[in-house]
């Protein structure tokens, strides 16, 4: 799994992803997963135990993730330039329509693609491979696509919103 460079570390603590971070070192147990797979039932969406029903709620995904869940939602418009967005926000020029897919980018691309940082770099510098690595870890740890490999741009938008509430309140 990729690590974000040591620069950049204390940077997600900042915007409350700290947590989430770790979970690049988590090991999956295939057996539990199959095992509560088979349990799952859509139409209640909670699993079926032998000490009665459990589901999951957004209060678990808080507690254990250490994401905020209160407050004022994040809403906008999704009509947007998305190259123009990955320049602003991360510092990269996209090539036009060979890694932005609809309003999602390319994990490998962005992974290859981010340049590396300098000995001193700037603070815009670090916040762009900062929101990089948090891309990386909604699109690649927290909420994979079918084949793993995109992570829908909206997020930066939330990443900006969250780091300006976090900066301001």
């Amino acid at each position: 799994m990729l690590a974000p460079y040591p620069l950049i570390e204390p940077l997600p603590f900042h915007i409350g992803f700290a947590d989430v971070a770790k979970l690049r070192h988590f090991k999956i147990d295939h057996h539990l997963v199959t095992a509560l797979v088979e349990r799952w039932r859509p139409e209640t969406h909670t699993f079926h135990l032998s000490v009665g029903e459990c589901t999951i709620i957004l209060e678990d995904a808080t507690l254990q993730l250490g994401i905020r869940v209160d407050g004022r939602p994040i809403t906008g418009a999704t009509y947007y330039d998305w190259e123009e967005m990955c320049e602003q926000y991360l510092g990269v020029v996209l090539p036009k329509g060979e890694v932005v897919v609809g309003s999602t980018i390319k994990l490998k691309w962005l992974q290859d693609n981010m340049p590396p940082l300098p000995l001193e770099p700037t603070q815009q510098q670090l916040e762009a491979h900062c929101r990089a690595y948090i891309l990386w870890l909604i699109g690649g740890v927290l909420m994979l696509d079918k084949m793993g490999n995109q992570v829908h741009l909206m997020y930066l938008i939330v990443l900006d919103n969250l780091d300006r509430v976090r900066r301001y309140s």
